[in-house]
Formats: structure tokens, sequence, C-alpha cells
């Protein structure tokens, strides 16, 4: 993947940290772009002050408390400049209804939110060889 904005919608400072480790360790060049909510998330992503270029690809903790993953999804998707991004949802809480709304909403993932070093570390190697091995629009 050529290097590209990722953002990361996501409260939790030490998966925030160890995400950030996870990526210098594995070598993976992208900028990494966090918001701790979903307000700072669109933000980033349609207000004045918008990420440029904007990302590829965003991690969304949907169950996290103070953040509405599942609105910020939707609105992306109905947002001819932004639904193309790839979005991956990252949760350690299984809630069947949050997970089923948004696999309706294209969703390129639903996974296990890793909390150890060193699973963070396998979890961001897997997506990086997936990253890279498939085309994005431009």
């Amino acid at each position: 993947m050529v290097a590209a904005n990722i953002l990361i919608v996501d409260n939790c400072k030490i998966f925030i940290e160890n995400t950030v480790n996870a990526f210098s360790q594995i070598g993976i060049k992208s900028t990494l772009c966090f918001a701790e909510n979903d307000s700072k998330a669109w933000s980033m992503l349609h207000g004045k002050n918008k990420l440029l270029p904007l990302p590829k690809i965003m991690l969304i903790d949907i169950n996290a408390e103070g953040i509405n993953g599942i609105d910020l999804i939707n609105k992306i998707r109905f947002d001819f400049e932004l639904k193309s991004i790839l979005i991956f949802v990252v949760s350690n809480i299984d809630d069947v209804e949050k997970k089923c709304d948004a696999l309706n909403l294209n969703i390129a993932g639903y996974m296990h939110k890793p909390s150890e070093k060193g699973e963070i570390v396998a979890f961001f190697s897997i997506l990086n060889d997936y990253w890279n091995s498939i085309e994005f629009s431009r």
C-alpha cells in the first residue's frame, strides 16, 4: 500500500499507544491519525480542517463509550467523497445488534480488538498484508 492516512477512532489511550508502537515495529509507513470520538472523526473527514489526503482506511471501536460509530459509518457511506473509505470495526465487546448494523453498512470487517502488545503487532501485521494486496480507489 502506498503510504496513506489511516484514521483510528478510539478513546483507549493504551490501544492507541500500542498501535503506534506496532506500526513502527512492523514498518508501516502510513500516517496514523486519531480521533477520540465520532464528532472529532467527522470533523477530520468533513470539516474546515479535514485531513488531506483523506484517509483510505479507518478503524472504529463502535462499542467504546462516547463513540457513536454506527452513526459515523452511516454518514461516511452516504457521503460521495468519503464512501470508498475502507472501514474496519474493532471491538472487545460482542454487541450482536451493533455488529449486524455495522456489517449492513458494508464495512470491510468486524474484528476482535486485541489488547496485548504481541496480539496488536500480529493483528496489524495481518491487516498490513491485506492492505498491501488490494487496490484502493483514487
